[in-house]
């Protein structure tokens, strides 16, 4: 009998010490899941904060893009406006495009006479422009005297003749500005581009307007400004 009874207690006994181990490993189980919830939770929080700095450091590059892409449509509509009954100003970049057959005789690069009143007329605008709005200033990068010819003749040979031909626009519109002329320096630069940009009509060359100079300006960081752009408006 009392061997029936020891048995009955080590039983209860065993029995009790499973349950305290079940129990343990529960509590040891649940702790785990409230500790990996807690993690999650804070990572998802942690991720949840990063997105927003993210969308807020986007929606202020987007900002950013737009203030200076309404910088260049702003001075495009004021040279149209200012240039519109002088010549006609590139509705998308503001570029003038003179004709060459204007400004100098066949194979020379000295700007013909009559020629000079009609320049002095489209640059000094120009200049005024670009160069008396504070906010326009700040952003401006360069302005770009490009010469151009058409594909007659050797390539070098239209290549020297194109870039002698843009520096002699470029010293035209420093001297008219002497007062002006140390800081247009920093702004100015003549570039000679040969045959490379010829102008097409009806898929041919049209000599005459392929020989010319074209006035452009360019903004600070503009290709990337409008590559970024360009990407932003396809989303």
């Amino acid at each position: 009998m009392e061997e029936l009874r020891d048995s009955q207690d080590n039983f209860w006994i065993s029995y009790a010490d499973l349950m305290a181990g079940l129990l343990f490993v529960f509590i040891l189980v649940i702790g785990a899941v409230i500790v990996k919830h807690n993690y999650m939770t804070s990572e998802i929080m942690k991720q949840k904060d990063s997105m927003e700095k993210l969308k807020n450091e986007l929606d202020i590059t987007k900002k950013t893009i737009y203030k200076l892409t309404s910088i260049k449509a702003n001075i495009i509509d004021k040279l149209r406006l200012k240039l519109g009954d002088k010549i006609e100003v590139d509705p998308k970049s503001g570029a003038l495009r003179i004709s060459g057959n204007i400004l100098f005789q066949q194979d020379q690069d000295t700007l013909i006479e009559s020629s000079k009143k009609t320049l002095t007329n489209i640059l000094s605008e120009y200049i005024e422009v670009l160069m008396n709005d504070k906010e326009i200033k700040d952003n401006l990068d360069k302005i770009i005297i490009e010469g151009h010819t058409n594909s007659d003749g050797d390539y070098l040979y239209n290549l020297e003749l194109s870039q002698k031909r843009a520096l002699s626009v470029m010293k035209f519109l420093l001297a008219l500005q002497p007062e002006n002329e140390n800081e247009l320096q920093r702004y100015v630069t003549a570039n000679g581009r040969s045959e490379t940009d010829l102008i097409i009509t009806n898929t041919k060359e049209n000599k005459f307007a392929s020989r010319r100079i074209e006035i452009k300006f360019r903004l600070k960081n503009d290709e990337a400004i409008s590559e970024i752009s360009r990407m932003l408006g396809s989303k």
